[in-house]
């Protein structure tokens, strides 16, 4: 079933707060195509498509029109991108972001990203890999993240760089989920899927899982960058 195709799930009105408050009701491409940041009448889109995906990071706040060009399931043709709207929304909170960062709000940062440096170059690197293998010692530094990242010395003070975090920490415990006890096996130093005896979809569909939290990260990630250059 193809992502327009996919019935409609109401987006929970928590998340929806989190869009319109985060956004100011901007458009991103009002914003940064059109050079107007005035409050325009809008809706929520969902970036990939899939209007059952009401995970936060793919909604974005888009005038009406912007909204009908981009998300309407009836237009013949698509004139942005998923990756455009996505990196204007990315920038448009960086660019409308309420705080303002200490110097040891943005030394924090940079410790963050240099102690789980090792770790995000090779969830990027792997990327959907990461759903058919992934080293056991990578995975222990996933599970501390989902077990202890609340007390963390890491975790920001700074309630923009810690929701940063937060949803960081959200998307690897999203990573550690595909791994079902029953279906990977130890090898070696290796946590693997076992393609004896589970189907080529089953990997498919968890490569497709790892793809969207890694993707989600890899946007979470270069907001904390642009700070830490700050």
């Amino acid at each position: 079933m193809s992502p327009s195709t996919m019935a409609r799930k109401p987006i929970p009105p928590v998340m929806q707060a989190d869009v319109v408050i985060k956004s100011k009701r901007r458009c991103p491409l009002c914003v940064f195509l059109d050079g107007n940041e005035s409050e325009r009448p809008g809706q929520i889109a969902h970036l990939n498509g899939d209007h059952s995906d009401n995970r936060f990071e793919n909604l974005v706040w888009l005038c009406l029109v912007h909204h009908d060009k981009f998300d309407s399931t009836t237009s013949q043709t698509k004139n942005y991108t998923q990756v455009e709207v996505k990196t204007y929304r990315d920038m448009l909170y960086a660019k409308y972001s309420e705080s303002e960062y200490s110097k040891e709000d943005i030394k924090l940062v940079q410790k963050y990203l240099l102690n789980y440096s090792q770790m995000f170059a090779y969830l990027f690197h792997e990327y959907s890999e990461l759903a058919f293998k992934i080293d056991h010692n990578v995975m222990d530094i996933l599970a501390d993240i989902r077990d202890f990242w609340h007390t963390s010395d890491l975790r920001s003070f700074n309630p923009a760089i810690r929701e940063i975090q937060d949803h960081i920490a959200n998307n690897v415990t999203g990573i550690l989920g595909i791994y079902e006890i029953n279906m990977y096996d130890l090898v070696g130093n290796w946590i693997k899927f076992d393609n004896q005896r589970f189907s080529h979809d089953i990997l498919t569909r968890k490569r497709e899982e790892a793809r969207g939290f890694v993707d989600a990260i890899a946007g979470y990630y270069k907001q904390l960058e642009r700070i830490a250059v700050k």
